[in-house]
């Protein structure tokens, strides 16, 4: 593993600033923080949470995450209900971030329906762009037994178009800290199904 640089500086910066706007005591900066900030999915350029946490190489072997409910793309402005599964070895906290987006044309990269939180586990952000992000909050970020579910439901656009979701997950080890943590991504290109 190699040590902290200036992206884990400034990811420690940024906590700190976002813990003391919250009231949140200085030695515990990540105590009352939900989620990571918009834009860390690893899709058309953002970063992944390997920004701000660290211990191994990306899609490390020996995890699985993967994404329920979306097998043969999507139906045009229908409500789709998603589980994405996250299965870490050593997982005692967790966190995912992800979004749905045009994969192509003049929309590529803009935000593809709207995403609803069906529990306390999730809940979504927007990003200075207007894209919805969709992520894990407090209550979300505890797994059982090694494995962390989070479920929330997408409308789909009713344009028919190719979009893309672009998924970033973080295995911690528990203790608030950046160090040692596991961080996977995925992507997954949906089409339309027309009846």
């Amino acid at each position: 593993m190699s040590p902290p640089g200036p992206a884990a500086a400034l990811c420690a910066a940024g906590l700190l600033a976002l813990a003391s706007a919250a009231g949140v005591p200085a030695a515990s900066p990540t105590a009352e923080i939900e989620g990571p900030p918009p834009g860390h999915t690893g899709g058309f350029g953002e970063p992944t949470c390997a920004t701000c946490h660290f211990g191994a190489p990306l899609n490390q072997p020996g995890s699985t995450l993967q994404v329920v409910g979306l097998d043969g793309g999507y139906r045009p402005g229908q409500r789709h209900p998603v589980t994405i599964r996250f299965e870490s070895f050593d997982m005692l906290a967790a966190g995912f971030q992800a979004s749905f987006r045009f994969n192509e044309g003049e929309r590529r990269g803009a935000g593809a329906g709207e995403i609803r939180p069906l529990d306390d586990r999730v809940t979504v952000v927007r990003g200075e762009n207007g894209t919805e992000y969709v992520q894990h909050t407090r209550a979300g970020s505890t797994p059982t037994d090694g494995v962390a579910e989070w479920t929330f439901e997408w409308r789909a656009p009713d344009a028919d178009a190719p979009v893309v979701l672009h998924l970033a997950a973080n295995s911690g080890g528990g203790d608030d800290s950046p160090l040692d943590d596991l961080v996977y991504t995925l992507s997954i290109t949906l089409t339309p199904r027309v009846h």
